[in-house]
C-alpha cells in the first residue's frame, strides 16, 4: 500500500473501533478524536451592547474578511437536501428532545423551506466555521467521516449531560447546540447535508460530511449591561456585564407545563406550545 492508502485504512479502522466500542463518548472527548463526529461551537448573540462597541467592529472585519477574502476552491462532492421523510424525522428529532425538557413555555418546532436553504448553503460550502450570514438565525454544525448524520441531533442535546460543562439552560460555550435545540422560543428548523472532498477548520482529519441546521428565532441570547462601569476605548467591553438568558422556564409546582404557552399557540400538546388549525379536534375538546 502507499502511504497515503495506509493512512486512509488506518483511519477508516480506527473510526469503526471508536464507532462501535465507544458509543457513549460525549461532546468534549470525540472533538480530540480523528475519524469521530464532530460539533462546532461559536459565541453567543449579544443583546444590548452599545454602538460601535470593539466587539462589533471585530465581527464586522471577519465577515468582511469571510465573505470577500475567502478565495478558497469548493471542497463540495454532492449536495444532498434532505428529502420529505427526512425533514419529518428531522423535526421530531427536534421536539422528542424539546419535550424532555420541563418546560412551561417551550414551543412546538416546525420545518422551514427557506431555513433549509440556508442551511444547504452554508453545508455546501464544506465549513465547519459559523457562517456569516445569519440575522436573527441559530446555527448548528455536525461533520463526520460517515454520512450518516441520525445521531447528530443526539450529541447536540447531549452535551446537557457532560459533568465536566457545568450546563445551566443558559448559554454556555460547552453547551450552546444544546441550548439552541431547547431554546423555547424557537419554533422553525430547517437543515441541509453535504458530502465533500475534506472540511474547511479541520481539514485532514478524514471528515467528509456536513450537517447544518439553522433556527428561528435564535437561541443563545446574551444581554450586555453596563453594570455601572466607565467606558473607556480601550478596555470598555471588559466592564460589560454578561446576562445570560435562559433557554426556557422551567415548570414547577402550580406553574405546569405549557402554562406559559402565549397567546400565538396558545394549544399543548405533550409538553409543547402550537398554534391549533380550526378543525383541530384535540383543541375543540379543550374549550
Amino acid at each position: 500500500f502507499s502511504s497515503f492508502q495506509m493512512s486512509s485504512s488506518f483511519s477508516l479502522l480506527s473510526s469503526f473501533f471508536l464507532l462501535y466500542l465507544t458509543p457513549s463518548l460525549d461532546a468534549f472527548t470525540i472533538q480530540s478524536l480523528i475519524g469521530q463526529p464532530l460539533v462546532s461551537h461559536s459565541g453567543p448573540s449579544l443583546m444590548g451592547a452599545p454602538p460601535g462597541d470593539p466587539s462589533d467592529r471585530v465581527r464586522s472585519r471577519r465577515r468582511r474578511a469571510y465573505y470577500f477574502n475567502n478565495q478558497y476552491p469548493s471542497m463540495l462532492v454532492e449536495s444532498q437536501p434532505p428529502d420529505e421523510w427526512t425533514k419529518k424525522w428531522i423535526v421530531y428529532e427536534h421536539n422528542r428532545f424539546r419535550r424532555m425538557v420541563p418546560a412551561s413555555d417551550m414551543h412546538m418546532l416546525y420545518w422551514s423551506d427557506e431555513l433549509a436553504r440556508s442551511a444547504q448553503r452554508h453545508a455546501d460550502r464544506c465549513d465547519f466555521r459559523h457562517s456569516r450570514d445569519r440575522v436573527n438565525v441559530g446555527e448548528n454544525i455536525w461533520a463526520a467521516p460517515y454520512s450518516n448524520y441520525s445521531e447528530a441531533i443526539s450529541i447536540w442535546f447531549n452535551e446537557v449531560n457532560d459533568p465536566r460543562c457545568g450546563c445551566n439552560h443558559a448559554y454556555k460555550h460547552c453547551c450552546g447546540h444544546y441550548v439552541q435545540v431547547v431554546w423555547a422560543k424557537t419554533n422553525l428548523v430547517g437543515c441541509g447535508f453535504s458530502r465533500c472532498r475534506d472540511v474547511w477548520g479541520v481539514q485532514g482529519r478524514g471528515h467528509r460530511n456536513v450537517f447544518v441546521c439553522h433556527y428561528n428565532p435564535q437561541g443563545n441570547t446574551v444581554f450586555v449591561t453596563n453594570n455601572g462601569g466607565l467606558y473607556s476605548d480601550k478596555n470598555r467591553f471588559t466592564r460589560m456585564q454578561m446576562n445570560y438568558v435562559p433557554a426556557f422556564t422551567w415548570a414547577s409546582g402550580e406553574k405546569g407545563r405549557c402554562s406559559d404557552c402565549p397567546e400565538e399557540a396558545p394549544a399543548c400538546y405533550q409538553g409543547l406550545c402550537y398554534k391549533p388549525s380550526p378543525d383541530d379536534p384535540f383543541w375543540r375538546r379543550r374549550n
